[in-house]
């Protein structure tokens, strides 16, 4: 859809949706109407990634790197921003104002968002690149990454605190993921331009599948927050990196490109936590980081076959 409309308007009409959810939620009376009210956010927000990313395209063709590594900023900070005001608001007004704030700020940008442009066409939507081989590689990579990345985010401060790692200080721990991701989504473009798409990826994958195995070895709180750290930098450096490889990959078709490979790493957070359950009641925490850590490595494999000019 945000091949064939434009994206200031896909993402219109997407943040509208996410607002409507939003008020619903807050308005909820039990949780049988939050589930309901979580899918309608979940339908609303899926439409916003494959839009931006056409957007940026069109936006910034040169140097893309660069501001796509400004544009993912984004994720950090959102979760680092939440973390810091979602608690005070619940406590000294109410957990429902929460959900009225989100869908306050969802009008207000989907109206700043309308005028954005795009490289559409009125043209009928193409599903022929469903069967592109690097879409397809690109869609299992980033599942098999996405997997382990769901599941760090499901359990690790759960594992923190059963080590022995106080509460406060594991929520810290687990924190500095996306206090480091601030910094090194802002500079992952420079580093791309400097040691090319490719070459980046693999590293940043390669670090992220060595630091998922270290949380086996070691109970140091400080250690941990160095791994967190270092964890957050290579995850939030890849935002940036994937969105490159979907710009190149999709051409013309950027919008439908972006929307399949996100469908995939999506479902990665359904698949990712079902089966991460049952490897730590078989296995322990110790082996499942190892698991994990394999998974992201192997997830370099795909990511290599792909071919990219």
């Amino acid at each position: 859809m945000s091949d064939k409309y434009s994206g200031g308007r896909i993402v219109f009409f997407s943040l509208i949706g996410l607002a409507i959810a939003s008020f619903m939620s807050g308005l909820a009376l039990n949780i049988e109407q939050e589930y309901i009210t979580s899918f309608l956010m979940g339908f609303s927000s899926g439409w916003v990634y494959p839009a931006t990313i056409n957007i940026m395209n069109y936006y910034y063709k040169e140097d893309r790197s660069i501001y796509l590594g400004y544009y993912s900023v984004a994720w950090p900070l959102a979760i680092v921003i939440a973390g810091i005001i979602i608690a005070p608001i619940a406590i000294y007004f109410s957990w429902r104002w929460v959900y009225f704030l989100s869908g306050f700020f969802s009008i207000i940008f989907a109206i700043l968002s309308y005028p954005l442009k795009t490289d559409y066409q009125e043209k009928k939507i193409d599903l022929s690149v469903i069967k592109d081989k690097n879409v397809i590689l690109i869609s299992i990579a980033g599942f098999l990454f996405f997997f382990s990345y769901w599941s760090i985010v499901l359990y690790a401060y759960k594992y923190f605190v059963s080590i022995g790692i106080d509460k406060v200080i594991a929520g810290f721990i687990f924190s500095a993921m996306a206090l480091a991701g601030l910094f090194s989504s802002a500079i992952s473009g420079f580093i791309i331009n400097k040691f090319g798409l490719m070459r980046t990826m693999v590293l940043m994958l390669f670090l992220y599948s060595i630091l998922t195995v270290s949380f086996a070895f070691t109970a140091s709180a400080i250690m941990l927050i160095i791994i967190s750290l270092l964890m957050g930098i290579a995850r939030f450096s890849l935002v940036p990196i994937q969105a490159n490889f979907l710009t190149i990959i999709g051409k013309q078709n950027t919008g439908s490109v972006t929307g399949i490979a996100n469908m995939f790493w999506q479902s990665s957070g359904i698949f990712g936590p079902l089966l991460s359950s049952y490897l730590i009641k078989s296995m322990g925490f110790e082996y499942f980081w190892i698991v994990l850590g394999i998974i992201v490595l192997v997830s370099i494999f795909f990511y290599k076959a792909i071919k990219i000019c």
